[in-house]
C-alpha cells in the first residue's frame, strides 16, 4: 500500500481493505488477517487498524466475533435518500419499485402543516399524494408528498409509480429542485406504518421532514418521509 500524506492511514487501510473485498479476494465467510497480521502487513499501529476495522463494520463489510476476529459478510444496501436528487437517484431505477397508495390530487393545505406557507401557496392550494417505495423487493420507505400548486398544469394525470418525481417535473413542468432543508429522527413504527413494512409495532424507524426549493417562485416540495431500515443503511457522498 502506498500511503498518502493527504489521507488519515486508518482510511487508506480501510480503503485498502474494501477494494479487497469488493475484488472478491476476500469472500463473504472470509476471516480477515488478525490485527497483528494486518498491522505487520500495512507497517502501522493496532489503534489505525482498530479504526479501520471499525469503519468496514459500520459499513456492512465486515462483522467482529470476540474471540474469531472479522468476518466478510454480505453488505447491506445503501439508501442515497439524503439526497435532493430524489430516492430513484439515490437507490438506482433497477432497485426501486413504486406502489402509489393515494393518486395526485389536489388539495387545501392540512391546518396543522410542518411548515411555514406563503401567502401564495396558502392561496393556491397543493398537489398531494403517498406512495410506498420497494428497494430490492422489499417495503422500505413510505413517503407522503405536498407540493405548492402552482403552475402545474394536468399534474393529477402524471404516473409517477413509474417514473421519477423529479424527472416528470423537470420533463413536462420545466420545475428543478435546486436546494433544500431537512429534519431526521428516529421513531417507533405506528401500526400502521408497522402492517406497512411488514415489522413489528414499536420497532424503531427513520422519520424526515424535508422542504424543497425549486426554480420557481413559491413551488416547494414537502415530503413526510418514512424509512426501514433493517435490511438496508443511509448513505451519501459529499
Amino acid at each position: 500500500m502506498r500511503k498518502s500524506a493527504g489521507t488519515p492511514l486508518y482510511k487508506q487501510v480501510f480503503e485498502e481493505l474494501k477494494a479487497k473485498i469488493d475484488a472478491g479476494h476476500y469472500k463473504i465467510g472470509d476471516l480477515l488477517p488478525s490485527e497483528n497480521e494486518l498491522c505487520k502487513l500495512y507497517f502501522t499501529t493496532r489503534p489505525t487498524v482498530r479504526q479501520a476495522l471499525n469503519e468496514l463494520t459500520n459499513r456492512g463489510y465486515i462483522v467482529r466475533q470476540h474471540g474469531k476476529g472479522s468476518i466478510v459478510s454480505e453488505p447491506k444496501n445503501g439508501l442515497g435518500i439524503l439526497s435532493i436528487k430524489g430516492a430513484t437517484a439515490g437507490v438506482g431505477k433497477h432497485n426501486l419499485r413504486t406502489a402509489i397508495l393515494s393518486k395526485p390530487q389536489k388539495c387545501a393545505w392540512p391546518e396543522s402543516f410542518a411548515f411555514e406557507l406563503s401567502a401564495e401557496e396558502q392561496e393556491a392550494g397543493a398537489i398531494t399524494f403517498s406512495r410506498l417505495r420497494y428497494v430490492n423487493g422489499l417495503p422500505t420507505m413510505f413517503e407522503e408528498t405536498f407540493i405548492s400548486n402552482l403552475g402545474l398544469p394536468r399534474f393529477t394525470l402524471h404516473n409517477l409509480e413509474k417514473n421519477s418525481l423529479f424527472d416528470t417535473l423537470k420533463h413536462y413542468h420545466a420545475v428543478e429542485v435546486k436546494e433544500g432543508e431537512q429534519k431526521i429522527w428516529a421513531i417507533e413504527a405506528s401500526k400502521e406504518l408497522a402492517e406497512l413494512f411488514n415489522i413489528k409495532a414499536k420497532k424503531p424507524i427513520l422519520h424526515m421532514k424535508r422542504k424543497l426549493a425549486t426554480n420557481k417562485k413559491n413551488l416547494f416540495i414537502y415530503s413526510f418521509l418514512y424509512c426501514n431500515t433493517e435490511e438496508f443503511f443511509i448513505q451519501d457522498y459529499f
